[in-house]
């Protein structure tokens, strides 16, 4: 049996928009020996999870993504333009280097520095509904595979949920070549700069490079169209709910989203 830690963030803002309920229903439903690490950057005050939930400081953990947001908070090429178009022009996501950067050194850290054998980042948007069976969840990851993950046809991995053998041979170089990505600045030679885009040039790259790097989709057959919901229709769907963009707003996901035929309560009620 492998031990397991989740990895999460989240704003100040977040906190209160989703953050507290993420939390809440992790408490409630996850097996109490899986602990909760929330790296934070402003610790919400008055709250007490007792030793499940153990936080870090983001900033103090990691001076790189001070130095990295510090060196281009003003750069408009990334923070949401592509270089080379013009920065009076529609923001997007997918070139906001400096937004997922949160997540991308949050992800490294806890993994260089990690006491389990297995991390699993989680989404701070996800909400526990059902109680997570650990063996399950330890299986989603096999013995030979670095790393496993929400595949997608066609585009990039949902990353809201991915779980990393931090015993590889593979874990510090590949940790460490994500954060060079940043602290060289090699991600602008990329054609996008979020996180799920770097995660899956990263599996590329060391597929390539190295011909026993082994991952894993957990995602299976899924209809090919890059906007649908992976997330609930994987085997995580029985357990959790991911509250991605307005459904934050709902508090579910919505019925539509659904392709598969889920029996969990959770579910019949949306």
């Amino acid at each position: 049996m492998r031990s397991i830690s989740v990895i999460t963030t989240f704003s100040a803002l977040g906190w209160h928009s989703y953050g507290k309920r993420m939390i809440d229903s992790f408490v409630k439903y996850w097996p109490k020996e899986i602990k909760l690490i929330v790296y934070y950057e402003e610790k919400p005050k008055d709250v007490d999870y007792g030793d499940q939930v153990q936080w870090v400081n983001f900033e103090q953990a990691s001076p790189e993504l001070v130095a990295y947001k510090k060196k281009h908070k003003t750069n408009p090429f990334a923070t949401g333009w592509k270089i080379g178009t013009d920065p009076k022009s529609k923001y997007s996501y997918l070139w906001d280097a400096v937004k997922f950067a949160h997540k991308s050194f949050c992800v490294s850290h806890a993994a260089l520095n990690s006491s389990t054998d297995i991390i699993i980042w989680l989404d701070a948007d996800v909400v526990t509904h059902n109680f997570v069976s650990r063996e399950h969840i330890e299986s989603l990851l096999p013995q030979n595979s670095y790393c496993a993950y929400l595949g997608r046809k066609k585009i990039y991995p949902e990353c809201g949920f991915v779980m990393y053998d931090c015993t590889s041979e593979y874990n510090e170089p590949f940790m460490k070549e994500w954060q060079e990505l940043y602290t060289k600045d090699k991600l602008f030679k990329l054609a996008e700069y979020h996180d799920s885009y770097l995660f899956q040039h990263l599996v590329e790259h060391f597929e390539f490079v190295f011909p026993d790097f082994k991952h894993t989709s957990i995602s299976g057959s899924h209809p090919n169209r890059p906007g649908v919901h992976v997330f609930i229709n994987s085997p995580l769907g029985q357990y959790m709910d991911h509250l991605k963009g307005a459904r934050k707003i709902k508090g579910k996901s919505k019925k539509e989203d659904l392709y598969v035929n889920r029996q969990e309560d959770y579910w019949k009620k949306v």
